[in-house]
């Protein structure tokens, strides 16, 4: 069973990850913005980007749900 739900990706993956997905929900708590489908399961997460307190910057960092995670915890339940 694969352990790991959620993949890094670049913009462009993820722009066409969510061009493939219906979101319904997106909320958003400081510097994370969480998407989620119409059955509340967590399809992406985004990390905004910062800079940190010596002034480094560090970009957006985009995630999406793998499929084979998916399926691995449908037929769990």
């Amino acid at each position: 069973m694969n352990k790991q739900v959620f993949t890094q990706v670049n913009y462009r993956q993820f722009r066409q990850y969510m061009a493939a997905t219906c979101s319904t929900v997106i909320k958003g708590k400081g510097y994370e913005t969480v998407i989620y489908d119409k059955h509340g399961d967590i399809k992406a997460i985004v990390h905004a980007a910062s800079i940190d307190e010596q002034g480094r910057c560090h970009p957006a960092q985009y995630y999406v749900r793998n499929t084979q995670a998916s399926e691995d915890l449908s037929y769990a339940a």
